[in-house]
C-alpha cells in the first residue's frame, strides 16, 4: 500500500507540474501577444458609453495616427507623440471636440479657448473641432496627417510663433505671435508643425 500511495503521489505531482507549466506557457504567450499588439483600450472606450462598433472605430483611427505620426497610445483617445513633443487627442464618436479623458470635466461647457495657455494646438476640422494636436516644444517637428480644412490656435506669448512646414521640411509659413488663430486653415500643404 505504501508503494501505491507513493506512486499516486508521484503521478499527482507530475500532473500539478504539467498543469503549472501549461498555465505559465499560456500566460507567457498571452503576454507576448499583448505586447505585440499594444494595450487594449476597448474597456475604457466602453466605459465611456461607446458601443463595440464605436470603440473599434476609435481604435482604428488611433492606429492610423500611430502609423502616420508615431508615438505611444496611452488612453482610448490619447497618443503621446514621439519625443514627448505633445499629445494627440481624438474626438470621441458623437462629440465635436477632442478631450483628455484624464482631465476633470468642466461642467460649465466647452472652453472659449480650447487650447491650454502657452501651447500651440492644431485641429483636424474648422472652428477648433475634431481631433486635436497639442504641442509643447519649440524646434520639434510634429507630423500633421490631415488633408482638409482645419484650424489652429497659437496660445503662447506674443514673441512665440508657430511654424508650418511643407512635405520637404521647408518652412512655408510662420504664424503671428500668441494669441493668434485661424478657424479655417488649409492643411493640404502642411506636413509638419512646430510650436515655435
Amino acid at each position: 500500500m505504501t508503494e501505491q500511495s507513493t506512486s499516486r503521489s508521484a503521478v499527482w505531482v507530475k500532473a500539478v507540474v504539467a498543469l503549472t507549466m501549461t498555465v505559465l506557457a499560456l500566460v507567457a504567450t498571452t503576454g507576448a501577444a499583448g505586447a505585440a499588439t499594444g494595450r487594449d483600450f476597448s474597456a475604457q472606450a466602453r466605459g465611456l458609453g461607446l458601443s463595440g462598433a464605436q470603440a473599434e472605430s476609435l481604435q482604428e483611427r488611433a492606429d492610423a495616427y500611430l502609423a502616420g505620426t508615431g508615438g505611444t497610445q496611452v488612453a482610448a483617445n490619447k497618443i503621446v507623440l514621439n519625443g514627448g513633443a505633445g499629445v494627440l487627442l481624438l474626438a470621441l464618436p458623437g462629440e465635436p471636440r477632442a478631450r483628455d479623458l484624464d482631465a476633470p470635466r468642466d461642467t460649465r461647457g466647452p472652453s472659449a479657448v480650447p487650447c491650454p495657455s502657452n501651447y500651440v494646438c492644431a485641429y483636424s476640422l474648422p472652428n477648433f473641432t475634431g481631433d486635436q494636436v497639442i504641442l509643447y516644444y519649440c524646434d520639434t517637428l510634429v507630423r500633421i496627417t490631415w488633408n482638409t480644412t482645419g484650424s489652429w490656435i497659437n496660445n503662447q506669448s506674443a514673441v512665440d510663433h508657430a511654424k508650418f512646414y511643407d512635405r520637404n521640411g521647408r518652412l512655408g509659413w510662420t504664424s503671428p505671435g500668441g494669441y493668434s488663430e485661424d478657424r479655417n486653415a488649409p492643411w493640404a500643404w502642411v506636413w509638419w508643425l512646430s510650436a515655435c
